[in-house]
């Protein structure tokens, strides 16, 4: 007589939206309850979509780096497929190229979200005029911020520049 084999678990990394390890996930990695709550609507054909390696060869970032954003709530993806792979649309690509510009400038995450919901509320034909007037004054924050920025990389490369031309006055001589 044979006995029965043991039930095996598989454990699971922790879902991106609850934190919860048990029960079932979807292919985003999250519990397939959360993915439904998450609301990401099925494909249309009203605007083309594309999957997650196009765009993050198009926008010149790794996969990983995609994921991670959408992790930390800057991007999501438009769409998904039957089979749960992402789909993003131009807005998405748009908002990974601003990310871009904003990560060499040390911007936190929390600073691109901050900016990324200020320009989408921006976009808002309905907005109440003092709101805008907030909201414009905040981009002015940013764009006041980001100059300083470019101030002190700019002083980065100018050391820089100058020890390269220290070190080849060297093997010159």
């Amino acid at each position: 007589m044979t006995e029965p084999m043991p039930k095996r678990h598989f454990t699971h990394a922790p879902c991106s939206s609850c934190g919860g390890v048990d029960g079932e996930f979807a292919p985003s990695g999250r519990h397939v309850t959360c993915e439904a709550a998450v609301d990401i609507p099925t494909a249309v054909d009203s605007e083309p979509l594309m999957q997650i390696g196009a765009v993050a060869q198009l926008v010149t970032l790794s996969l990983r780096t995609v994921r991670h954003y959408e992790d930390a709530g800057l991007v999501r993806p438009t769409a998904r497929t039957v089979g749960g792979f992402r789909l993003y649309d131009h807005d998405t690509i748009t908002r990974l190229l601003l990310i871009k510009q904003m990560k060499p400038l040390g911007f936190t995450l929390e600073e691109m979200r901050l900016l990324i919901e200020t320009r989408d509320r921006l976009n808002d034909p309905a907005l109440d005029p003092d709101e805008r007037t907030n909201l414009r004054e905040r981009v002015a924050l940013f764009s006041v911020a980001a100059t300083e920025k470019v101030l002190e990389l700019r002083e980065q490369l100018a050391t820089a520049e100058a020890f390269a031309a220290t070190l080849q006055r060297d093997i010159d001589n």
